[in-house]
């Protein structure tokens, strides 16, 4: 019988479904609450791991199958760096699915936010100041460009649609116009749809074609007054250009749940920006935030350990040519 390591604290009733779904087949165990020790010999000896041990602790395993991880992100492992790759024998999944609704909550709250003042009133309540903000704005026929159509994106387009927006996605496949979305364009309209965007929404991965995909001169490009949202990766642009172009007055406010580095410094002139906002990586939380988020990860979890047993296809397997680095 094969076994499956569970790096994640779970609750007995989760615990019970992922039991249930291995049930025959492997034996579960769940490494939250034994001690490093213990924990790190767990993972060296498991057929599978659910969650996302360290790259060093994987190539330490020689019977590892398969790594189901509980994030979207596959960086830690698909990213080339210093360290010897991925094992090419071993399976990796990601929780591709599961962020959509959180993250897209996520989104309209910070542009309502910024859009209402909000930070400039939390601000004023502390000191018990009793002071209008000036100007406001609305959602209601914002144009909103969506760097980023799969799940997240989608997600984010269906909601806003009841607050009256256009919605246009921009994606390498054109054919297909998802739900919530006016309008698909490839990545050769980019320049041309930043200077029409009210709204600048990104979710897109880290990969080598979409690092520093908003330059400065693509910053610039966009309206004075539009609001740029980051929640993807930090790779997409240099914060030291956003803070310059910033500083010239240029872009009504910025949403930054990512940054490069992350986190940013704390000497970082964007730290002081009152247009901007920013967030410690929590807007598509993973374990021990948001419970229906977490109940949607352990359902993928067991849907995925049922179709590993029954021999069918894993659920959002990282191909190799999404690996940076050949893997050996």
């Amino acid at each position: 019988m094969k076994t499956i390591a569970v790096s994640f604290p779970c609750t007995r009733e989760q615990q019970n479904r992922l039991v249930m779904a291995a049930e025959g087949h492997a034996k579960v165990q769940f490494t939250a609450d034994m001690d490093k020790v213990q924990e790190q010999e767990c993972m060296r000896n498991a057929n599978i791991i659910i969650g996302e041990p360290d790259l060093a602790l994987i190539r330490q395993n020689d019977v590892l199958e398969w790594v189901q991880m509980t994030w979207a992100g596959t960086d830690k492992y698909t990213i080339k760096s210093s360290d010897y790759g991925f094992p090419k024998h071993v399976q990796l999944t990601n929780m591709s699915g599961a962020f959509g609704i959180i993250m897209s909550e996520y989104a309209i709250g910070a542009i309502l936010a910024l859009y209402r003042h909000f930070p400039t009133y939390w601000q004023q309540q502390k000191n018990a100041i009793w002071m209008d903000a000036g100007a406001e704005d609305s959602l209601y026929g914002k144009m909103v460009l969506l760097l980023g159509t799969g799940d997240i994106g989608s997600n984010l387009a269906k909601r806003l649609k009841a607050f009256g927006t256009t919605n246009i996605g921009i994606r390498r496949d054109i054919t297909k116009i998802p739900d919530g979305f006016d309008e698909i364009c490839g990545f050769e309209q980019l320049d041309e749809l930043l200077t029409r965007a009210d709204i600048v929404a990104c979710s897109l991965p880290n990969k080598p074609q979409t690092r520093n995909l908003l330059t400065k001169e693509r910053l610039l490009k966009m309206k004075k007054e539009a609001v740029l949202l980051n929640m993807g990766r930090g790779g997409l642009m240099d914060t030291n250009v956003l803070a310059d172009v910033l500083e010239t007055g240029h872009l009504k406010g910025v949403v930054l749940d990512v940054s490069s580095p992350e986190p940013l410094p704390k000497e970082h002139p964007l730290w002081k920006c009152d247009r901007v906002m920013i967030t410690p990586h929590i807007a598509g939380p993973s374990i021990g935030h948001c419970p229906a988020t977490q109940d949607r990860i352990v359902d993928a979890c067991c849907e995925n350990v049922k179709r590993y047993f029954l021999g069918e296809a894993l659920l959002h397997k990282i191909e190799d040519k999404e690996f940076e680095y050949i893997r050996e």
